[in-house]
């Protein structure tokens, strides 16, 4: 079989193109608003809900900043009620922030 001359430039981008959405998920987003005084206290309130649990409590922060950036209104809803509710984000958040059970 006679390759083309291009063929690793072409699976080069064939390779590009499977990995930009996993770079998408993980990124930041560009426009991300800084968080409002509520959304600092409810964070707060999740990482103090957590004190007992282990892990550090830099992982405890990343895992409430996505549980309140993945949810579209968590100020009526407890860090625990958004567990119950909604399963595989509470495990996305754990895998995130390093915190395995």
């Amino acid at each position: 079989m006679r390759l083309r001359p291009h063929s690793r430039r072409d699976a080069v981008s064939r390779a590009l193109l499977a990995l930009a959405p996993l770079v998408a998920l993980t990124a930041p987003p560009a426009s991300a608003a800084p968080l409002s005084p509520a959304d600092r206290a409810w964070i707060a309130t999740c990482v103090d809900q957590l004190k007992a649990e282990r892990g550090t409590e830099q992982s405890k922060q990343r895992y409430c900043a996505c549980m309140h950036e993945n949810f579209d209104d968590n100020a009526k809803v407890s860090q625990t009620e958004m567990e119950r509710m909604f399963p595989p984000l509470h495990r996305a958040c754990q895998a995130e922030a390093g915190r395995g059970r």
